[in-house]
């Protein structure tokens, strides 16, 4: 039975939004991108209660897939979701990832999270994605192997995938995808 309830962690650039996107079409599941409840216009972040207040109404539905990285909000997360997924890719993937979403958002002027657009100017600065994500990752991944480690995720069942090639068929042999076609 697939799980109604599903949180997707993992690094910047992992590909937790494409994949949650892949797993909501398959298995109908809303997908909830946290992303979209942080951000406010201008790329400034709402409010820390509002985000709190978003996140809890989101998670009230019966059935969801999250994906985001929010650490201050991971109990909150973890304890309504039936299983985690954990793209635990090392920097060596994500950083090419990353370079190569962000030059393409850029230069199609793609609109994200509440009107929100990366530039190339602002992929220059130093509070820009390209550096945040890179600088944080190692981080990240130390968070999330404390957080989702058998004794401290009560019970929680994690699926950690640490390599790009074992991500699709793993996740297919759960149907969580569709099959691979003949």
């Amino acid at each position: 039975m697939t799980p109604q309830r599903i949180t997707l962690v993992g690094p910047v650039a992992s590909g937790k939004s494409t994949l949650a996107a892949a797993i909501a079409a398959h298995t109908g599941l809303p997908h909830l991108d946290l992303d979209e409840l942080f951000w406010g216009p201008a790329w400034t972040p709402v409010p820390a209660d509002l985000f709190h207040t978003r996140l809890r109404d989101a998670l009230a539905a019966d059935a969801w897939i999250a994906d985001g990285n929010y650490s201050g909000e991971a109990s909150t997360l973890l304890a309504r979701a039936e299983v985690a997924i954990w793209l635990d890719l090392p920097l060596r993937i994500c950083l090419p990832r990353l370079i190569r979403r962000s030059i393409q958002r850029a230069g199609a002027r793609q609109e994200l999270f509440a009107g929100n657009r990366e530039t190339f100017s602002h992929l220059l600065a130093r509070d820009s994605i390209l550096w945040w994500g890179p600088a944080r990752h190692h981080q990240h991944r130390r968070h999330w192997a404390r957080r989702l480690h058998p004794q401290r995720a009560d019970g929680l069942p994690v699926v950690h995938l640490d390599h790009p090639a074992t991500i699709t068929p793993h996740l297919r042999s759960l149907g969580l995808l569709a099959p691979k076609e003949a």
